[in-house]
């Protein structure tokens, strides 16, 4: 059969859009928010949400048009394919079934999408050509058996065997209608190609500043929003918010001035207590540096979000490991060194200033491994020393036993949140987008919420979807209220507490427990440095509020 093609665009063509049309007006009769009398009536009162689908660009000016005619009447016989589907699909989304979705998207325009991009249409196998025939056989039958009578379904059956195997009468006005439809198809991408350009030249005009290149001429540079440059300067502000506006600063702040006015870097070092880290961040405070205009950063990867252009501080925290030497995360930013102390030395009058600050023995640590000159400019901040408070000169001890008590049991937490979030993640994709959507607003609004119902109505589920927005490794699920002095403050910003008030049953002395912890919860939010999500059923939540 050598037109195997030009009979599947014959079925496409005149025969899909047979019970379609049908459908659409068996719905449109059906529709509670109106009393359906003619096409044109119901037209005009579902004209805003045709609207809203030609803003959306899932309807054409054409086919818009075609539904609202200038002249005369509104006339359904010459809706093809796409435009059916789209209307039946987007208009009446809550009024039919999932399957009969996927018959018109997946099935019936799927196909004609597919051998509209044919590559070769001469070439089609019988395989392929039987293949797509059934798919659009079974589509339309389903469609025709909810809207034909038993006798005009046997006619549209006969319709279909007699197109598969008879002559094609009217081919030549079928391949017209096939092929204009694609030429309007192409040129109202055409049409969106040019529009999009003009208003992306408009953008890249307004967006684009002149820096120099290395040959001293004006190269350009695209600025883009960038969401975690923002993360960064908004962590900086909340860091610089932890300095206590009592602290009594030690002499080693004039150090540290010094060196950022004469060499825009320094590192500042010290014993495994704050006092050196409230050092740094008294002298920053000093330098009277623009907020706005200053960052944060942990991670070697930070840095390629950090531009002259943008920023004019960089605080560099525990780049080498918090607790311990992290040979890894050193060797990652030994990789940047040079990167760092170039970009100190400023360009056209724009420095950018860094400050370092990490803990004296595991610099030490990666000096061994990754000496560079950045990390020669030291200033080192110590604890005043008296007789009721001698020097620690255990200090190589403490950090050992630090790291062998503290890490395992933060790293437990984190497998249990891991293996949690992996739990739920099919089901949390599953859950209503409006209950979602609405749990997500009241959580950015008050960063922290209680998601209450029923025993499995799904409230879990709501919580790792909320959860998605963050990295795994910035999530803790808490089992226990003692987990919360196991928090890694450093890294996790999100804390999840499943069905706090028990899981089981109603666990009163354990909910004594969590109230008392909620106190310190509620200083992590208030202080910026924490999320909660707490899930509890409803029944044993009203228990806990009274």
């Amino acid at each position: 059969m050598a037109d195997k093609y030009y009979r599947l665009v014959c079925f496409v063509v005149n025969i899909c859009p047979e019970p379609l049309r049908e459908f659409f007006i068996k719905l449109a009769n059906k529709d509670a928010g109106s009393s359906y009398t003619t096409v044109d009536a119901y037209l005009a009162h579902r004209h805003p949400d045709v609207m809203q689908l030609k803003r959306k660009k899932r309807i054409r000016e054409d086919q818009y048009d075609l539904l609202y005619p200038g002249h005369g009447t509104a006339n359904v016989d010459q809706w093809d394919v796409t435009l059916l589907v789209t209307l039946i699909t987007e208009m009446f989304e809550t009024s039919i079934q999932p399957l009969d979705i996927f018959l018109m998207k997946n099935e019936i325009r799927g196909i004609r999408n597919e051998l509209q991009h044919l590559p070769n249409t001469s070439n089609m196998t019988d395989k392929e050509f039987d293949d797509y025939w059934r798919r659009l056989d079974t589509a339309t039958i389903a469609i025709a058996k909810q809207v034909f009578s038993a006798g005009r379904e046997e006619l549209f059956r006969k319709k279909i065997e007699n197109a598969k195997s008879n002559n094609l009468p009217n081919l030549g006005d079928t391949l017209r209608q096939w092929y204009e439809e694609t030429i309007k198809q192409m040129q109202s991408k055409l049409d969106d190609i040019e529009s999009n350009t003009k208003e992306t030249t408009s953008v890249l005009r307004q967006v684009t500043v002149q820096k120099p290149g290395p040959s001293g001429d004006k190269n350009k540079r695209i600025k883009t929003a960038d969401g975690i440059l923002a993360k960064l300067q908004a962590s900086f502000e909340t860091t610089m918010n932890e300095l206590p506006e009592d602290f009594n600063a030690p002499s080693e702040v004039a150090d540290i001035r010094t060196k950022l006015r004469n060499n825009h870097y320094v590192v500042v070092t010290g014993s495994y207590n704050r006092l050196y880290f409230e050092t740094a961040l008294a002298a920053i405070k000093g330098m009277g540096y623009n907020y706005k205009r200053s960052v944060e950063m942990h991670e070697s990867s930070d840095w390629r979000h950090i531009d002259p252009e943008d920023v004019d501080f960089v605080l560099c925290r525990n780049p080498f490991g918090s607790f311990s030497y992290d040979e890894n995360k050193a060797k990652a930013m030994a990789d940047i060194f040079n990167s760092m102390m170039h970009t100190t030395k400023g360009d056209e009058n724009k420095t950018l200033d860094l400050v370092i600050v990490t803990d004296l023995t595991i610099l030490t640590e990666c000096k061994q491994y990754h000496d560079h000159d950045i990390l020669e400019e030291i200033v080192k901040v110590f604890d005043d020393t008296s007789e009721s408070r001698p020097a620690d000169l255990t200090l190589g001890c403490r950090n050992q036993n630090m790291t062998s008590n503290c890490f395992p049991v933060a790293n437990n937490l984190g497998v249990l949140t891991s293996n949690f979030l992996k739990q739920y993640s099919i089901s949390s994709s599953q859950e209503n987008e409006s209950v979602i959507k609405e749990a997500r607003d009241k959580f950015k609004a008050k960063k922290a919420i209680v998601l209450t119902g029923p025993r499995k109505c799904g409230k879990t589920s709501v919580a790792v979807a909320l959860a998605s927005s963050y990295q795994p490794s910035q999530c803790s699920l808490l089992t226990k209220p003692s987990d919360f002095l196991k928090i890694d403050f450093q890294n996790i910003c999100l804390i999840i507490i499943d069905e706090f008030a028990g899981k089981y049953c109603y666990d009163e002395k354990t909910i004594y427990n969590w109230l008392s912890m909620f106190d310190h919860l509620y200083n992590a939010i208030t202080a910026g440095q924490m999320n909660v999500i707490i899930t509890c059923e409803k029944s044993k939540l009203d228990k806990c509020c009274s």
